[in-house]
């Protein structure tokens, strides 16, 4: 059995690393700021979660739909009694 490499990672080994694995996927790789301010940052996603809300706003929930089952459920108990 190969013994592990013993060398120490530093910092920078780790970032060079996932630079690579991060270039494996054929996207290109951020290497600066940005150009979004961090306050424009938050807008947005308050705006795209504003968005997803109403989408899904007449939609029930899981425990909403278990509820549901749940009064179903008794309700054919009662009716076969």
């Amino acid at each position: 059995m190969q013994a592990l490499n013993q060398n120490p990672m530093y910092m920078q080994d780790w970032l060079a690393r996932l630079d690579d694995f991060l270039k494996m996927t054929g996207k290109e790789i951020l290497n600066h700021s940005g150009t979004i301010s961090h306050n424009q940052a938050i807008e947005k996603a308050k705006t795209e979660y504003d968005k997803y809300k109403e989408t899904i706003k007449e939609e029930l929930s899981n425990v909403e739909k278990d509820f549901i089952n749940q009064l179903e459920n008794t309700e054919k108990k009662i009716n076969k009694k």
